[in-house]
């Protein structure tokens, strides 16, 4: 590839290694992302904002959009054909805000400890994810305007299911030998043998 001043940039292949080590990485970004858009859809939802972002996780926001309308807490005009309705308590919403906080907060627990190649917790979040969209299924149905949804929840199970793969021929990789510095320590020895070398060839030619 050209730079920008006209030379070409050199670029190394990674190694099997460091290959699998990224796409455990980018596993563990992608649920990272889920997290953030998540609560950043649930602050939305509560100020009725009627924004949503597509990368994140379904069911939080099914739960606290079902407190929201049985609450009463979207527009008058929404509930205009509905007359005789009966709004529940507003602490059920509270309650199923703290659910769905708790359920974001798991996903956050899972990326954070998943950080030291500990793919249980890896595996625990794709469990989570693949509820989380058969719950979608469940709840919203299956529709052309769901199309997004969907392929963003595949998109997040693929890399969820890559990042575990990749965790797994890790461990079956060799362990690469680790790069000994040259030092004061372990040169000392060399020069000796050189130097026992020389002699031994001065008394040869000596002898000769």
């Amino acid at each position: 590839m050209a730079s920008l001043f006209g030379q070409k940039q050199s670029q190394t292949p990674m190694s099997p290694r460091a290959a699998l080590e990224a796409k455990y990485h980018a596993s563990r970004g992608n649920l990272l992302l889920v997290v953030v858009f998540t609560l950043i859809n649930l602050v939305l939802l509560l100020t009725n904002s009627y924004t949503y972002f597509l990368f994140s996780a379904s069911l939080p926001y099914v739960i606290v959009d079902f407190g929201m309308f049985y609450c009463g807490k979207y527009p008058a005009e929404l509930y205009a054909d509905i007359p005789d309705m009966v709004f529940l308590d507003p602490s059920v919403l509270v309650v199923l805000v703290v659910i769905a906080v708790v359920i974001v907060a798991v996903y956050l627990l899972c990326w954070f400890m998943s950080k030291k190649n500990n793919v249980g917790w890896l595996v625990a979040a794709l469990v989570l994810f693949a509820i989380d969209t058969v719950s979608m299924f469940l709840f919203m149905g299956i529709d052309v305007s769901m199309i997004l949804d969907i392929v963003f929840h595949a998109w997040v199970i693929y890399y969820l299911i890559a990042g575990i793969v990749a965790h797994k021929k890790l461990k079956e990789l060799p362990l690469e030998e680790p790069v000994v510095e040259a030092t004061a320590e372990n040169a000392v020895p060399f020069v000796e043998n050189v130097a026992e070398a020389s002699e031994e060839t001065q008394l040869e030619d000596k002898n000769d």
